[in-house]
């Protein structure tokens, strides 16, 4: 029996979208290719999902449906309203708890939010991708960084559970201009955010500067220390990190060109930023001594790392026979202790 947040998506891909961004293919981003989803496919695919929950006796504190992939709030309000007015049947039985939608800093005001909220729209995710404005241009976004901080002011004050989605490795995107983005969001407040490097996929408006040498990738190891130094940013300032990396499906899997593409790169995120937390314990060692670190038992194989690549990258800085890593259940998942001792 598990009880936990169900959310059942539903993709719309490319609706509502008034630009075509340089990196977007979300026919194969979503896995999904329908460019048209009506009311009617929306009650098919909520039922769909409930049935297949009861059968397997699952049990949900919270049952939420999502509208991702396109703009929400860009499209007509009377098809914002049909789709929403679709999930209303299973919010009156008691089968459906809220609504999530995702959409663009610059598709949000008083009007929108107010069909939102009348609709039971608790969550609201922003695509902002940069706080950088030539870096916006540069991806033909259509919009700036004043945008996201007019949205996510407005959806705060309209008590919104409100949501920010970044890109590291956009074209004419530097590390220190990533993360400056990363910390002025940190102040704005948002409650969760989802971390997805830029990849370059099939029939994408990256493909040809990515072929002409004009554009190149984050590596991914470069993406792990990105995204490792802005999860540790986001959870100091209470920001809820709910995704690292896209969702594997065959569909992107099978149209990804370059890119730091990983079906498990958000373990790996979290296990490099265990690689750094060690190794910060491990600098100020002096001649003859050796660190203790304590772990929970859940964080034991992020600690370690994939084929013990923490411990690798560990030994080949010199630290080898330096450190003991120990699990302990009674330790708070995410949290450690470290001892300096004698040899």
């Amino acid at each position: 029996m598990v009880k936990d947040l169900l959310v059942i998506p539903i993709f719309i891909p490319h609706q509502g979208c008034p630009h075509v961004c340089i990196f977007c293919n979300q026919t194969r981003i979503s896995g999904s290719s329908r460019l048209l989803i009506t009311p009617e496919a929306v009650q098919h695919e909520v039922r769909r999902w409930l049935v297949r929950e009861n059968a397997h006796g699952n049990l949900h504190s919270e049952v939420q449906v999502a509208f991702f992939g396109g703009s929400f709030t860009c499209l007509p309000v009377e098809t914002q309203q049909g789709l929403l007015a679709a999930v209303q049947p299973f919010i009156a039985r008691g089968e459906v708890n809220s609504i999530r939608c995702s959409t663009r800093p610059d598709c949000i005001d008083s009007q929108r939010l107010a069909v939102l909220k009348q609709a039971g729209v608790s969550t609201v995710e922003l695509g902002v991708q940069s706080m950088d404005d030539e870096v916006l241009r540069r991806a033909r976004r259509g919009h700036n960084a004043e945008d996201t901080r007019c949205a996510i002011t407005l959806l705060k004050e309209t008590g919104f559970t409100t949501g920010v989605q970044i890109m590291p490795g956009l074209p004419g995107e530097t590390f220190e201009s990533f993360m400056e983005g990363v910390k002025e969001l940190t102040e704005l407040g948002p409650d969760i955010a989802r971390i997805y490097p830029l990849l370059v996929v099939e029939d994408s408006g990256l493909v040809s500067p990515w072929l002409l040498g004009d554009y190149q990738p984050l590596s991914l190891d470069t993406a792990l220390d990105w995204c490792s130094v802005a999860l540790s940013f986001f959870e100091k300032a209470d920001v809820r990190v709910i995704r690292i990396g896209l969702q594997p499906a065959p569909s992107l899997e099978g149209s990804i060109l370059a890119g730091p593409w990983h079906p498990a790169f958000g373990a790996m995120v979290e296990s490099r930023r265990w690689f750094y937390y060690l190794e910060n314990c491990l600098k100020p060692l002096k001649e003859g001594e050796w660190m203790d670190v304590t772990v929970s038992h859940r964080d034991i194989s992020s600690v370690i790392g994939i084929n013990k690549e923490n411990r690798k990258r560990l030994d080949a800085l010199g630290y080898a026979g330096r450190y003991r890593i120990t699990a302990d259940r009674s330790v708070a998942k995410g949290s450690f202790y470290a001892v300096c001792k004698q040899s």
